[in-house]
């Protein structure tokens, strides 16, 4: 890149990286959290018949009408209260383009704990924004004290909570969140993509209680991660300004086909999802077994560290065929593995070659 052009580009977006996923085709991929099993045969027959009314020469319905009243169908909301994206990560982008206005007119700021998924801080630095940050408790529960502290401090205009959490998958409590959103004057995003495993009421039942509350829902981790299908769930005027700044036709037409299906089929996914939070449970206490620290999880995914040894068993899995996330060290935890739940055979893969590990970490080359 020529000096001239390198020199446009703002140092917060030349100190990024880009996202660069494991290389290579692995057997039991368990890194990207995506769901484990096809879509149920009675929801992929729905999505094939609408799929095929799809056509190919027209636009798409630039409002997704009729994915909006499936959604707001499903989780009591008003289809006006709904905006649907191109995934989750488009409607972060353009909640973050459009709440930067700041009351003295400096430079905007978001606010987030962490550790958490990178998205927020990779889109805020593109948008201008300071990143402001709160660590965790040890626990990997919200910090409300230093979280309350900074927002008096910082006064920041966008706040993301993803809850359950990526990448600890920890649940953030329903009193930290009510406070954080009275006390905060910017608005106050609770990103719910993994709620469907979280077993609790999703905040979209309270987008009427606060004018600064906007929840973030996706299908990807649900079956449809190849659909790249999101929503963001809040008050009129809230929609009403995101909608502004929204591409036109931003969802294809096979995408608001298929994800329509999905969510008048929603039925069927719950069973499955239903199946993954049991193979969550029977995985984390097989980890444990093995000697590794498992932290509570709502997600479809662990979070665990292994004795200092995370990238070693990384690295193993991998020439063992199997990929699962390394998050590199934070402030909080240090080094950690992220593991999507998988199908019980591919689990029992995992924890077979888990067990090597440790076994040839103590002399036992039984394999």
């Amino acid at each position: 890149m020529g000096r001239m052009i390198k020199d446009l580009v703002p140092a917060e977006i030349r100190g990024l990286s880009a996202y660069r996923p494991p290389e290579g085709v692995f057997e039991v991929r368990l890194d990207a959290n995506e769901s484990p099993f096809p879509l149920p045969h009675e929801v992929q027959t729905k999505v094939d018949l609408a799929l095929s009314q799809v056509l190919s020469n027209r636009y798409p319905d630039p409002a997704s009408r009729n994915l909006r009243g499936a959604f707001s169908g499903l989780f009591g909301c008003r289809p006006e209260e709904v905006l649907v994206g191109n995934g989750s990560d488009e409607l972060i982008s353009l909640i973050l383009c459009t709440f930067r206005n700041t009351q003295d007119r400096s430079r905007p700021r978001m606010l987030i704990p962490v550790p958490t998924f990178a998205m927020y801080s990779i889109g805020a630095k593109a948008a201008g924004y300071s990143v402001v940050t709160v660590p965790l408790h040890r626990d990997l529960t919200l910090d409300r004290g230093a979280i309350l502290s900074e927002i008096a401090r910082t006064d920041p205009s966008v706040i993301f909570l993803s809850s359950p959490n990526n990448p600890t998958g920890s649940l953030f409590g329903r009193g930290d969140i009510d406070a954080i959103l009275l006390a905060a004057r910017g608005l106050v995003v609770v990103d719910e993509a993994y709620g469907d495993f979280s077993g609790e009421e999703s905040w979209v039942s309270r987008i009427g209680n606060y004018e600064n509350l906007a929840v973030l829902r996706t299908l990807s981790k649900v079956g449809a991660a190849a659909w790249r299908c999101g929503f963001l769930a809040a008050n009129k005027s809230i929609i009403k300004e995101v909608n502004k700044v929204r591409p036109p036709f931003n969802v294809n037409a096979f995408t608001q086909a298929a994800a329509g299906a999905i969510l008048e089929e929603f039925t069927g996914i719950r069973g499955q999802v239903t199946a993954v939070v049991r193979e969550r449970v029977r995985l984390a206490d097989l980890l444990r077994g093995c000697g590794i620290k498992v932290f509570p999880s709502r997600a479809n995914f662990l979070f665990v560290q292994a004795d200092d040894r995370e990238k070693a068993l990384w690295t193993f899995l991998q020439l063992h065929d199997i990929v699962v996330k390394f998050v590199a060290g934070n402030q909080v935890t240090g080094d950690a593995l992220r593991i999507t739940i998988g199908t019980r055979a591919q689990n029992d893969t995992l924890v077979e070659k888990v067990r090597a590990f440790f076994g040839k970490e103590t002399g036992d080359e039984t394999r």
